[in-house]
């Protein structure tokens, strides 16, 4: 067996898999490096997002694979030889699900010292994450090396590696309940979230017992097929019928928070602690702009750490989203749109904001705004510079003023404002 399956690894379709593996991943990686940059969670999270293009691949290698060995009548050659039926479809599904393995785990090895270079916190499960993951592109691997023993037409791989495609990215817009973590392939899963443990035991299980039963269907050993799918459906049962996840919990100490220790105070989740120099020399100039402001917010945090529940509206922390800032080798991917953060202060805490509505009350909070983020007048007819042209403490009233009124929505005393500047 070994000499075959060194042949279809060197000949086969294996090396255009590992290549067609490695690619797909090292697309899916540079298109979303924000997932997972500088975190080993958020690494093993986005692979299952990957699993989106990847297991696609590996269906389509898998069914090109048998599909070739129909066509060429290697069943008919090997069905003269001593050897079992089944020995020969295993060679095909391993060479292909070694090589596209392979090609994964080479990537994801490149990726991982980008983000040991930067991680602050080494996380918790993590590795079961990807080791499902893997596991699902052999599962993957089977139901092409099924498809392809049944229907050996060249136009059926791509076919099914779209239908692959097309079926996991449904599953993802599912609401979600125990029935889709079948389906290997996530969307959800961040950096500072968990998966419990019997889960991961339970998928795992899963996509070995579904593995085992698609090659064994496509090998068409049909007293042991029966056995291989009680067993599958057995397998799935713990994840159908167990307790409604909903919402995943967080890692508590992904999310405790991490502060600066000089200046205004600005704290990140631990698992963004790489960030924390980035976000505080963007944040603090704006929190200082406002200190001893009556009523203005004296921190700002990252939103992973905000506590559950409504959030009191005179809260004195400003809640930033990092989830789209990482970058791979260092810095904030739009420190111009994390500033823009602070934009929720100068905004009128209304239930419908046509009650403060009016040009007046409009262009005060455009002023507001322009002078919190210390940013040059761009808007024609703005009295921005009026406002900058006051004395220090006359500027810091004003929008001390502003702030009460856009809390209270009080949509005539924010005209005021306007019409004073």
């Amino acid at each position: 067996m070994r000499r075959p399956l060194r042949v279809e690894l060197a000949r086969g379709t294996a090396p255009a898999a590992a290549l067609a593996i490695a690619g797909g991943t090292v697309w899916m990686l540079c298109v979303h490096t924000d997932a997972w940059a500088g975190r080993w969670a958020g690494l093993a999270g986005y692979f299952r997002v990957c699993l989106l293009i990847l297991c696609a691949l590996m269906v389509a290698a898998g069914t090109w694979q048998a599909g070739r060995e129909r066509r060429r009548g290697m069943g008919e050659l090997l069905a003269s030889t001593p050897r079992p039926a089944w020995q020969p479809l295993l060679v095909s599904w391993l060479s292909v699900a070694l090589a596209g393995t392979a090609g994964a785990i080479a990537v994801l090895g490149g990726a991982a010292v980008l983000v040991g270079a930067r991680a602050t916190y080494p996380g918790r499960d993590w590795w079961w994450v990807l080791l499902v993951g893997l596991l699902a592109l052999g599962a993957a691997a089977a139901f092409g090396v099924l498809v392809g023993r049944l229907i050996p037409f060249r136009t059926v791989a791509p076919i099914a590696g779209v239908a692959t495609y097309v079926g996991l990215g449904a599953a993802t817009y599912v609401d979600a309940n125990r029935a889709t973590w079948l389906s290997p392939a996530r969307d959800n899963l961040r950096a500072e979230l968990l998966i419990p443990g019997e889960l991961h035991l339970a998928q795992a299980a899963w996509l070995l017992a579904l593995t085992a039963t698609l090659l064994v269907l496509a090998a068409r050993l049909r007293w042991t097929a029966v056995v291989a799918v009680a067993l599958t459906a057995a397998a799935a049962v713990p994840i159908v019928t167990g307790p409604p996840i909903g919402r995943l919990p967080a890692d508590p100490r992904a999310i405790e928070p991490v502060c600066t220790t000089d200046g205004p105070p600005v704290c990140v989740a631990r698992v963004n602690a790489f960030l924390l120099d980035d976000v505080a020399a963007a944040a603090q100039p704006l929190l200082a702009r406002m200190a001893g402001i009556p009523g203005a917010p004296t921190r700002a945090a990252d939103s992973t750490t905000e506590p559950d529940g409504p959030v009191p509206e005179q809260a004195d922390t400003v809640w930033l989203n990092l989830l789209e800032q990482p970058r791979v080798f260092g810095g904030l991917a739009t420190v111009s749109e994390l500033r823009a953060g602070f934009r929720q202060l100068t905004e009128p805490f209304c239930d419908d904001l046509r009650l403060a509505y009016s040009p007046e009350a409009d262009k005060a909070q455009k002023v507001a705004l322009g002078w919190l983020l210390d940013e040059p007048q761009t808007l024609p007819d703005l009295p921005a510079d009026r406002l900058r042209a006051l004395p220090p403490d006359q500027q810091r009233a004003w929008f001390g003023e502003y702030l009460a009124a856009a809390r209270a929505c009080d949509g005539k005393r924010l005209a005021e404002l306007g019409a004073r500047l």
